[in-house]
């Protein structure tokens, strides 16, 4: 689990650095065919993590709002105004996983011998302290790279190498 956890703050710093400069202007922009918009990237990370704290056994922090547009199996929206600021977007993403951190590294180890409850993955994570480090590192790397592309692709320029200065 420290290792995870280890990987899921180098993430945040990476997620900072994707995130520098966004405003409500990008939530729904779609820079390419196929991709993912920022503004569900950054709710779906925010809700997965949050996902991962209560099966550490911690009360929800996103809205239940956002479940519907951001869960696993949702379609990203082009429409800016279905999604919340931007500025709380990227708000609410950091205050999950730096509290995802803490919540996985305190959680009770009979909260992560129970079966993971979310079925789809059960297969490679069948406990919930087997897929917790996947959602701390694993998915979390996952989008945030796509964030990383998206900036990209909208023109916005690289991040710099935030792998060589850590």
């Amino acid at each position: 689990m420290k290792a995870s956890i280890a990987q899921c703050r180098f993430l945040l710093t990476v997620l900072g650095e994707s995130t520098a400069g966004l405003d409500d202007s990008h939530r729904a922009l779609l820079p390419q065919a196929g991709a993912k918009t920022a503004g569900w990237i950054l709710g779906h990370l925010s809700v997965t993590g949050d996902f991962a704290r209560k099966l550490c056994g911690r009360p929800t922090l996103c809205p239940k709002e956002w479940r519907a547009l951001f869960n696993p199996g949702s379609t990203p929206s082009t429409n800016s105004s279905d999604y919340p600021p931007m500025a709380d977007l990227i708000a609410k993403v950091r205050e999950v996983y730096a509290d995802l951190c803490d919540a996985a590294m305190t959680a009770d180890p009979a909260v992560l011998a129970a079966p993971n409850p979310f079925v789809p993955a059960r297969a490679a994570f069948p406990a919930s302290g087997d897929f917790i480090p996947y959602l701390l590192a694993g998915h979390f790397a996952y989008h945030t790279g796509q964030l990383v592309g998206w900036r990209a692709a909208a023109g916005l320029g690289r991040i710099r190498d935030v792998v060589a200065s850590a």
